[in-house]
C-alpha cells in the first residue's frame, strides 16, 4: 500500500511517502520482521519528499485503506510458486578462528564478556547473506563497545560485524562465548 501524508511546514504543508507492507498478523507477533525487511529488495522511490518502507499487521488495512492507494495485493487464489516474502535470520553460535581469537583476547578492552552469533539470512532454502554479531557485557558498555569492535577486526577475528551491548534477548539466538574476564 502507498501512502502520502501531510504534514505543516514552517512555509506550509510537507509530505511523507510510506510504502506500507501488510504482514499476516501471526508472522507480525511471532515472525522474523528484521528478516524480511532485511531480505526486501524494493527500488528506491523517485519523489522530492522523504520515503520511508513500514511494516504493519494486516488486521490494520482496512483503516490504511481510508488515505492510502493500494499498488499491489497478494490474492492466494491465483498466487503460483514460493512466498516472494519467505524470508527468516538462523542464528548458529560463531566459530573463531583460533589464532585470530587469541589475538582478539589481548586487545580485547575491561569487558566481562564477549559472545559472538553467525547471523543468516534465508530467502526459502537460499542464503541470501550473513553476518558476525557481537554480544557485549561490560560495565561502561558504551565507551567500550566500538573498542570491542574495533579489537575484533585488529585481530582477524572478523571483517565487519554487527555489535550491541548484553546477551541477546531472543531464545532463537545461539551464541559462542569468544571472550570472559578472568574472576
Amino acid at each position: 500500500m502507498w501512502v502520502r501524508h501531510e504534514q505543516q511546514g514552517v512555509d506550509g504543508p510537507l509530505y511523507d511517502h510510506h510504502l506500507m507492507l501488510g504482514v499476516e498478523d501471526e508472522d507480525w507477533a511471532t515472525g522474523d520482521l528484521w528478516a524480511l525487511e532485511l531480505g526486501m529488495r524494493v527500488p528506491p522511490l523517485q519523489v522530492d519528499e522523504p520515503t520511508w518502507e513500514d511494516l504493519f499487521p494486516l488486521s490494520d488495512a482496512e483503516t490504511l485503506r481510508a488515505f492510502g492507494t493500494v499498488i499491489w495485493e497478494h490474492d492466494p487464489t491465483t498466487a503460483t510458486g514460493d512466498d516472494p516474502l519467505d524470508y527468516r535470520h538462523t542464528w548458529e553460535p560463531f566459530e573463531a578462528d583460533p589464532a585470530a581469537l587469541e589475538r582478539f583476547t589481548g586487545l580485547v578492552p575491561e569487558v566481562d564478556r564477549v559472545e559472538a552469533t553467525l547471523q543468516r539470512l534465508w530467502k526459502g532454502d537460499v542464503q541470501q547473506d550473513s553476518g558476525v554479531c557481537l554480544y557485549i557485557g561490560a560495565p561502561d558498555g558504551f565507551r567500550l563497545l566500538s573498542a570491542v569492535v574495533d579489537a575484533a577486526r585488529e585481530s582477524g577475528l572478523v571483517e565487519q560485524c554487527a555489535a550491541q551491548l548484553g546477551l541477546p534477548q531472543d531464545p532463537r539466538i545461539v551464541t559462542a562465548t569468544i571472550y570472559e574476564a578472568r574472576t
